[in-house]
């Protein structure tokens, strides 16, 4: 036997092995969901609270409120959030991939190096910027967390490119291959996120604990929309129909999508890299720069805005059986019949998971409309007369927050092999999700408009902003407490 057959027969074995190679169980991913859970109801959401009371309540603040914003801000981003997305999508993944997850035993370091450096920056920052720079061990805990969620992220985004690159062809996977552009640029935005967090926290440790706008901007921005918002269009594309009963999302639009969010996202992350130097540079030179914001975007919401434009139009022909399908039935009154008791019944095991799941695109149509706005109004020079805030937190909470809600009481069991607490829980997420989201976005939307118009709408909205971190807890903890009879199940291999 030639070498060259050697090396053909250990190619072939080796590529046997990793097509038989068993999935991991759902135990594997079931502390990321839970801590997930924990660091939202306890952390990044209880921050929440604490800061619109308090602002709403004009309550005295110093730095260390500024610096309690941002650790607010990077804990929902990058605690519950994210380690709810990796946690399903290290499940779901590989399974759609069609081979195992490439590093299962990395699973619980990526744990709880991103859990503990997500704590350590949360005690750590407001403190330094309370007690200042000479509060040594703070600025070696904002180091040291910066470092620990860098390696954490690192590893997570390892995870996604490794998948990418192993098991079967491509091409056999066609359901894979329709989101992979999506995927890559979320595991791209990981990476980068965790190099820049780094840089942030070497910063913030030695200038009192606060983090510069760009650099926390830009950290955001990653966290956002380049990691949740690409796989939560990904993963909706692909399992959204399935759970939700709706036909097949047109896979053929998915590539240019990708590639012009994409586009976008470059340049948006181009603006807010280059906006610090371009505040202090020449007008000829400021200009180029100022507009690369602008149509970024305009482009990121015109994607948003086509995803869900789709995703409506096949929600509204949810309940009624595929013209295809029941073409191919010789009973089709009775198929329909027997489409609408199985839609039925779903709401009755899982409750009005499928209006969470219309609400928050309505939400991200709503803020993508906030985001295209915002990209003309730059291009054509002005500025911006409503705050971009209130684009990011109906991104954040209207439309990843409710999407998690309505998705996750679905999903989990059949992962879990287990059932959620109860569908009235369900219920009281879909009403407490939106109120936290309206209490939360239209007070900053309408603050600069109403105030010319009405010298008491300040004390208004700000009693109704102050409200929105209590209810978003309250959403939250609702979720968590639904959740989590699935979640303690460890014997769920699905």
């Amino acid at each position: 036997m030639s070498a060259a057959d050697t090396t053909s027969l250990r190619s072939a074995a080796s590529a046997g092995s990793e097509r038989e190679r068993p999935q991991e169980p759902f135990k594997l991913v079931s502390p990321l969901l839970r801590a997930a859970l924990l660091i939202g109801s306890g952390g990044g959401f209880l921050l929440a609270a604490v800061l619109t009371v308090t602002q709403a309540l004009r309550l005295p603040v110093g730095s260390w409120w500024s610096a309690l914003v941002q650790a607010h801000g990077h804990l929902q981003l990058y605690g519950w959030a994210a380690l709810f997305v990796i946690g399903v999508s290290f499940h779901f993944l590989p399974r759609l991939r069609g081979t195992a997850l490439p590093l299962p035993r990395l699973v619980p370091w990526i744990l709880g190096l991103q859990a503990g450096g997500l704590l350590l920056r949360a005690c750590a920052q407001p403190l330094l910027a309370l007690t200042g720079t000479s509060f040594l061990l703070g600025r070696l805990a904002l180091v040291v967390s910066g470092g620990s969620e860098g390696l954490a992220l690192v590893l997570a985004a390892a995870e996604y490119l490794l998948l990418l690159l192993r098991g079967p062809a491509l091409s056999t996977r066609k359901a894979y291959l329709g989101i992979a552009p999506f995927i890559s640029l979320a595991a791209l935005a990981l990476g980068a996120a965790a190099i820049l967090n780094l840089v942030n926290m070497v910063w913030a440790a030695s200038q009192g604990g606060l983090v510069p706008q760009p650099g926390d901007d830009l950290t955001i921005s990653l966290g956002l929309f380049g990691f949740l918002i690409p796989f939560a269009l990904a993963v909706s594309a692909q399992s959204l129909p399935m759970y939700a009963g709706l036909e097949a999302f047109p896979r053929a639009v998915l590539w240019p999508l990708a590639g012009g969010y994409e586009l976008g996202l470059l340049l948006l992350c181009l603006g807010l890299s280059l906006g610090e130097g371009a505040a202090t540079a020449s007008a000829f030179v400021a200009w180029p720069l100022r507009i690369l914001e602008g149509p970024g975007l305009l482009l990121m919401g015109g994607v948003i805005a086509s995803f869900v434009a789709i995703f409506i139009s096949m929600m509204r022909r949810r309940g009624r059986l595929p013209a295809h399908v029941a073409a191919l039935s010789p009973a089709p009154e009775a198929l329909a019949r027997s489409y609408r008791r199985h839609t039925a019944r779903q709401h009755q095991a899982y409750g009005p998971f499928v209006a969470l799941i219309a609400s928050a695109y309505l939400w991200a149509f709503f803020s993508a409309f906030l985001l295209i706005s915002a990209g003309l109004i730059l291009l054509w020079g002005s500025p911006l007369p409503f705050s971009l805030d209130g684009a990011r937190h109906g991104l954040a909470m209207g439309f990843i927050t409710l999407l998690i809600c309505g998705i996750a009481p679905r999903m989990i069991p059949g992962f879990s092999g287990s059932r959620i607490a109860t569908p009235q829980l369900v219920a009281a997420t879909l009403w407490l999700g939106n109120l936290a989201t309206v209490l939360r976005v239209f007070p900053l939307l309408l603050a600069a408009p109403l105030g010319s118009l009405w010298s008491g709408s300040s004390l208004l909205l700000s009693l109704l902003f102050g409200l929105s971190g209590p209810t978003g807890l309250a959403t939250v903890v609702c979720l968590a407490s639904n959740l989590w009879p699935a979640l303690r199940n460890r014997g769920g291999n699905a």
